[in-house]
């Protein structure tokens, strides 16, 4: 009966201790996860200002598209292809109001950014909004989507 006792209050204690680790492990995995893609992004832009195509190629996933401030739509070969050609070429970026919010193998994040940069000649609008998916993909997280919005401001 003492056994029982025993390992009844045994099984009890590993029962909620267990229980009890599951929302903070869930809530450290999206921190985790988070921490990821903000540091992926972080070098996207930096090789984006560099015109670093080797990380481009790395972060970018295959079936890559991005949507500028324009609304030009661009796929991974020709977005490489602008940086190297320097068609594209940006002297800052700058990001704020950044969110990153996680779905399983899918981050969406989103924010403000600052570019200075021309495009094909022309300056890229300043203050746009965007929103940015990444997927899991063999292991490591690659950009599927980068979608640019100008930010107009109300007067």
């Amino acid at each position: 009966m003492r056994r029982t006792i025993v390992m009844a209050a045994l099984v009890l204690t590993t029962a909620s201790i267990a229980l009890g680790q599951g929302p903070r492990a869930k809530g450290d995995r999206r921190k985790s996860i988070e921490q990821v893609i903000r540091q992926l992004d972080h070098e996207r832009i930096q090789a984006q200002i560099e015109s670093d195509v080797a990380a481009l190629e790395r972060i970018y996933a295959a079936d890559f598209i991005g949507v500028g401030p324009s609304g030009a739509v661009r796929t991974k070969p020709q977005v490489i292809s602008d940086f190297t050609s320097g068609e594209l070429k940006f002297q800052s970026i700058a990001t704020d109001e950044v969110q990153v919010r996680i779905y399983g193998n899918t981050a969406v994040e989103t924010g403000r950014s600052t570019m200075n940069g021309q495009d094909r000649g022309k300056a890229v609008p300043r203050d746009n909004r965007f929103t940015r998916v990444w997927v899991k993909q063999q292991g490591h997280w690659r950009l599927v989507l980068n979608h640019y919005s100008p930010l107009i401001m109300q007067q």
